[in-house]
C-alpha cells in the first residue's frame, strides 16, 4: 500500500509542479530561464573560487607561516 501511494505520488508530481508554478504568474519557460541563470552564476562562483580565491588564500598562509617561522 505504501509504495503504491508513493508511486502514485510521484507519477502526479509534474503536472501538478506546472500547475503549481504557473499559479505564480511565471511561466515554465521563464522559470526555466531563471533556473538556468541561477545555475550559471553558481558555476562562475565556482570557478573562481578554485582558480583564483583558493590559490591566492593558499599563497597567503604560505606566507603568513614562512613569516612566523622566522
Amino acid at each position: 500500500m505504501k509504495q503504491q501511494t508513493l508511486e502514485e505520488s510521484l507519477k502526479l508530481s509534474p503536472p501538478i509542479t506546472v500547475g503549481a508554478i504557473s499559479l505564480f504568474g511565471i511561466s515554465l519557460e521563464q522559470w526555466i530561464l531563471i533556473l538556468t541563470a541561477i545555475y550559471t552564476l553558481l558555476l562562475i562562483i565556482a570557478i573562481l573560487r578554485d582558480k583564483f580565491i583558493k590559490p591566492f588564500l593558499e599563497n597567503r598562509r604560505e606566507k603568513n607561516q614562512k613569516n612566523s617561522d622566522e
